[in-house]
């Protein structure tokens, strides 16, 4: 955790996909600087260059920019091998600092940036790049993804051909072949991942840990570690909460009175394959089988009770993760195991 007595000068930078508008503040806030400059590495060193002139040392000034995704890896890459003390917010941490809800323009968000880092530098955290197979691995994950997407879309279009007054058969040609090279690709591409997971011990433990959770197959796997590859220990009720599984209340005064739910908002990929992972596991896993039965019987909907097995799944994830052991079919919790029934 940073602190503001720490620092005398905090850097707020708008990331574009051309260029970068930066904003530097000292920490009286009454002298404010504004650069405009290219998103290369050329520019990476103007804006070093520039605030050497302005006295910004690396030692006493933090730099904060929004997390824009692939626009702002080279910085990112570029900092992580400097001594820069840098920094990244989600998108939607402007909202607190911001005072024209109407207004949008580049220096703008920058001079917001460098005010956020300001008023809220004790939660900011210095960004830590993966290690160069993580990098890899979410690269290829998301190729995969997109490949797997467009052979979905052929195939759709190919079954759909024969209600068409035309003919097909050309065009069905087309989207065979198509499909075909897509699935080749898609081979290459696992086959490349599994290769590259078991170059990385860690990650390859890893990998294997997670196989052995009831659900938890080569993509969620996957999933799994390029997001939280290095991370020794994970809290399950934040990442069932970050995906949208974990339930909240919403309530207020006497007027608002709805029930406790999951918010249903979070990554749409991992949303959807830990959906289908809990909808495999009921069906072909005895123990969450005989879960989803037992609470069908109860009444319950079939929704709550997948979002309850989605967040099993995730427990039991975290758990291995954070004990670094494999998954025990036989384990019982020690708080069941302590448990004595009372005798009245």
């Amino acid at each position: 955790m940073l602190t503001a007595s720490t620092y005398r000068f905090f850097v707020g930078i708008d990331i574009s996909k051309l260029t970068l508008d930066i904003c530097l503040r000292d920490h009286s806030g009454a002298s404010l600087k504004y650069l405009c400059t290219a998103n290369t590495l050329q520019g990476f060193k103007q804006l070093q260059d520039w605030l050497h002139q302005h006295q910004a040392c690396n030692e006493h000034t933090v730099i904060c920019a929004e997390h824009t995704g692939r626009y702002g890896e080279r910085l990112s890459d570029w900092f992580a091998r400097t001594p820069w003390q840098f920094c990244l917010v989600i998108t939607t941490a402007l909202a607190k600092v911001r005072r024209e809800h109407h207004r949008k323009d580049d220096p703008y968000d920058a001079a917001l940036l460098a005010e956020y880092a300001w008023r809220y530098t004790d939660r900011l955290h210095i960004h830590k790049q993966g290690s160069v197979q993580v990098k890899q691995l979410k690269r290829l994950r998301k190729e995969r993804r997109f490949m797997v997407d467009q052979r979905a879309k052929l195939r759709q279009k190919r079954s759909e051909a024969h209600y068409h007054d035309a003919d097909m058969a050309s065009i069905n040609e087309c989207y065979r072949q198509q499909i075909q090279l897509l699935t080749d690709h898609i081979t290459r591409i696992e086959a490349r991942i599994q290769e590259l997971i078991a170059s990385d011990m860690e990650l390859s433990y890893r990998y294997k840990q997670l196989q052995s959770v009831p659900g938890v197959g080569k993509v969620i796997g996957c999933f799994w570690l390029h997001l939280f590859a290095g991370q020794n220990t994970l809290n399950p009720r934040k990442i069932a909460s970050r995906f949208g599984f974990a339930p909240h209340a919403y309530r207020s005064g006497i007027s608002v009175k709805g029930k406790t739910r999951s918010s249903k908002h979070g990554n749409s990929e991992m949303r959807r394959i830990l959906h289908q992972a809990a909808r495999s596991v009921c069906t072909h896993h005895p123990h969450f089988r005989t879960y989803y039965q037992r609470k069908l019987s109860e009444g319950k909907d079939q929704r709550l009770i997948m979002n309850n097995v989605i967040n099993k799944i995730i427990r039991t994830a975290c758990a291995v993760w954070n004990q670094k052991t494999f998954y025990d079919p036989n384990h019982i919790s020690t708080i069941n195991a302590n448990f004595i029934p009372k005798i009245t």
